[in-house]
């Protein structure tokens, strides 16, 4: 939650991960966001790129081709709208959301694959189903809950699960990515079913409840939740 990009220096040597959520652009935000990349980039600590809304406007979209150029991302993860945004596609978002998808479901694990290709990392493509990518490997993930798209910031708490799975696991970027993915929509599910959420609004702190309830579960050595992954390799053959 640091604004200031001369505080990056001293948190990169922390042991932690970076997330560059976009949020509102500013020339002064694109300027410590550069600075934090670099401070990051230089301690060998993963960075998270969440590419909000940058399809929306044309400021966005210029912004997103300035912190691409500023230094390298582990991860990028984004909505379709968002992931085409990046890879150099011309999308009209309305805002955050990403609308209606307009690509196969072949598709959209192509533009992922070669997107993580071109930049050397990890993307992330969420939607009804999301896709992952490495370059080589690529795997479509069919958990989550309808209800994740009816609330506010559901896609920036992903991208933070993400990253602290980045922080932990930075042998393998494409495992660390899945495993926050996974630990995100599968507590999500639970949340769904649980008989005291009626809606958006209890939700939320059911969603905060199974994030922890799993995460207290796998450091007990009860992974018993994880037969609920929903995981496919894409065959491209």
């Amino acid at each position: 939650m640091a604004n200031y990009g001369e505080e990056a220096a001293d948190l990169s040597k922390l042991g932690g991960a970076l997330v560059i959520n976009m949020g509102t652009v500013t020339p002064d935000g694109l300027l410590n966001y550069s600075k934090a990349l670099k401070a990051y980039n230089l301690a060998g600590g993963p960075v998270v790129f969440d590419p909000v809304g940058g399809g929306a406007t044309a400021v966005r979209r210029a912004a997103v081709k300035t912190l691409l150029a500023a230094g390298y991302f582990d991860v990028i993860k984004g909505n379709e709208g968002e992931i085409k945004t990046v890879f150099g596609t011309v999308v009209q978002q309305r805002g955050v959301d990403s609308g209606a998808s307009t690509s196969t479901a072949f598709e959209k694990a192509t533009l992922v694959r070669d997107l993580a290709a071109r930049e050397r990392n990890v993307v992330v493509m969420t939607g009804a189903v999301d896709f992952v990518s490495d370059g080589e490997r690529t795997f479509a993930v069919s958990n989550g809950h309808e209800l994740l798209g009816r609330i506010t910031g559901s896609g920036c708490v992903l991208g933070t699960t993400i990253s602290i799975m980045a922080a932990v696991c930075k042998g393998d970027k494409l495992l660390s990515a899945l495993a926050g993915l996974l630990h995100y929509e599968i507590a999500a599910e639970i949340a769904s079913e649980r008989a005291d959420v009626k809606g958006p609004g209890t939700f939320v702190p059911a969603l905060i409840d199974e994030l922890y309830n799993l995460q207290k579960a796998t450091s007990e050595g009860n992974v018993k939740w994880l037969e609920k992954a929903k995981v496919e390799a894409v065959d491209f053959s």
